[in-house]
């Protein structure tokens, strides 16, 4: 019997339910015996003890270099240097410092989620020996039984027999269950912590660390300082892929353009661009457009940051308005919503097109630069996709909208050609395939790549997008304006009706991004 551990026990189970009477002791008596020859669950406690330990003095060491780098290093440099130096090293410093409080807690973090994993194999290895208890008692009357002849067959015996069978496989279906459901755990917070290394993706040639750790450390101003980290450690390395594949000219003209930057968050948007596949001569032609006000973060994030995360997640479902210069980033009165998606997605991964939109090409040209001309642009550019993404025959017969197909073809074409990534459409018609997907939704918002998907009540579909993620907490933002954090729980069992009056409950098909 091929599958896994809890595949297998709950096979075994249909089978016990489904034997009984006096032609069901020997099929009934197989089936315990098959369950007790199942081995328990399985996991070296005593090897992930010695984990934990090390995962925690590891967290402790990044505290205690952290005070060391505080008090023996940061310091004393302020006492000493003055002007530009003085900055450049508190800089240097505070990212060191961010850098250590990261990795502590992500050290921290993954020996509580270890810890907790081992007492789950402990719980799950009780509550299996429980089942196996009832299983031994189970075979003693049932051996009592196949002894005797049909006119000695005791149905009480039989009914307590199949009792107990039944007690013992449900505690072991239930122990195989619960050992399963922390593996996914463990393994998505695993996943979580991978995704907030940063400067260990880093890998430029021409930069040195430090330089590499203060961009990998930029962040645009808001909010929570880690929540709005510029990079990804995703968008980092593929940064570094796409810099190998240059010429040894343009390598180089690259690296000359990050080391004239005025800021580590002008550095950190030309990395986002040439993540996003751009060649040094778009991306030079960007950095003359922001290099003027690459000193103030705050216009930065406004101009090329859609979305800044400014209080981490919220469970009311407060709304949250998307804006640019007073006026949001929403389809407007018109069925528009996969392309303004899909717009608001490529803008989240391409400071490029964040850039086109917001300005024109003009920054800081009062003409261009504000909020009706954004808008303006903004409904053309939503047109463009939505005619190039529909077919003639929908405008032959009046058909609004686009299919959930074509939602996943333009942010294949949009979207998906910045990050190196394809997108690929899951069907969810169960809680099953919705908690199915959710690991594959994780991680592609851990790594920066928005996740499109549909929701629906049977009459009407609407499209939005997850571009957020804390713990289990997920990030929507719905092209009415404005985004909604939403409980995973709340997408698994179809309540996608909290992120406004009108949007439609039921999750219906989700656009996974791959690698």
């Amino acid at each position: 019997m091929g599958g896994t551990a809890l595949e297998r026990l709950e096979k075994i189970k249909k089978a016990i339910d489904d034997h009984y009477g006096f032609l069901g002791v020997t099929l009934l008596l197989r089936e315990v015996e098959r369950a007790q020859r199942e081995p328990p669950p399985r996991g070296s406690v005593d090897e992930l003890d010695k984990r934990v330990a090390a995962l925690r003095a590891a967290a402790h060491e990044c505290d205690a270099q952290r005070t060391f780098a505080r008090t023996e290093v940061r310091d004393r440099v302020s006492a000493v240097w003055t002007g530009t130096a003085a900055d450049r090293a508190e800089t240097c410093a505070m990212a060191f410092d961010h850098e250590l409080r990261r990795t502590g807690e992500v050290f921290d973090e993954a020996a509580q989620a270890l810890a907790r994993f081992v007492e789950a194999i402990g719980e799950a290895r009780a509550t299996d020996r429980r089942g196996r208890g009832h299983l031994e008692y189970a075979v003693s009357l049932l051996d009592g039984l196949r002894l005797r002849g049909p006119f000695d067959y005791d149905n009480a015996t039989m009914e307590h027999a199949h009792n107990e069978a039944k007690a013992g496989i449900s505690a072991m279906v239930a122990g195989a269950r619960h050992l399963d459901e922390a593996s996914r755990l463990l393994a998505r917070q695993f996943a979580e912590l991978s995704a907030r290394a940063h400067a260990a993706r880093m890998r430029l040639t021409g930069l040195d660390n430090l330089e590499q750790l203060v961009i990998a450390d930029a962040a645009v101003p808001g909010g929570p300082y880690d929540a709005n980290l510029i990079l990804t450690a995703a968008a980092a390395s593929r940064a570094d892929a796409n810099l190998f594949t240059l010429s040894r000219d343009d390598r180089r003209s690259f690296i000359g353009l990050v080391h004239e930057c005025r800021s580590p968050q002008e550095q950190a948007y030309l990395l986002q661009a040439l993540a996003a596949g751009y060649s040094v001569k778009e991306i030079r032609a960007f950095d003359s457009k922001i290099h003027d006000h690459a000193g103030d973060p705050r216009w930065l994030r406004q101009h090329l940051t859609p979305i800044g995360e400014i209080a981490g997640p919220d469970r009311l479902h407060r709304r949250r308005p998307v804006e640019f210069g007073g006026r949001p980033w929403a389809q407007g009165p018109e069925p528009t919503c996969v392309a303004m998606s899909t717009v608001l997605a490529r803008a989240k991964v391409d400071p490029l097109y964040a850039l086109e939109l917001t300005t024109g090409g003009h920054p800081g040209d009062p003409a261009y630069d504000n909020g009706d001309a954004f808008a303006r642009r903004l409904r053309d550019e939503q047109h463009r996709v939505y005619d190039g993404g529909r077919n003639w025959l929908q405008d032959l017969f009046g058909r609004d909208g686009m299919t959930e197909g074509q939602a996943r073809d333009v942010a294949d074409e949009q979207v998906a050609s910045h990050t190196g990534a394809h997108y690929d459409q899951v069907s969810v018609d169960s809680t099953g395939d919705r908690r199915n997907v959710l690991p594959d939704v994780e991680k592609s918002v851990d790594q920066g790549l928005p996740v499109t998907f549909t929701v629906s009540d049977g009459r009407q579909g609407h499209e939005m997008a997850i571009v957020g993620r804390q713990g289990d907490m997920l990030e929507v933002y719905n092209p009415w304006g404005y985004t909604v954090w939403v409980s995973e729980d709340d997408f698994v069992h179809n309540r996608m009706n909290v992120v406004g009056d009108g949007v439609p409950a039921a999750v219906h098909a989700v656009n996974v991004a791959r690698r």
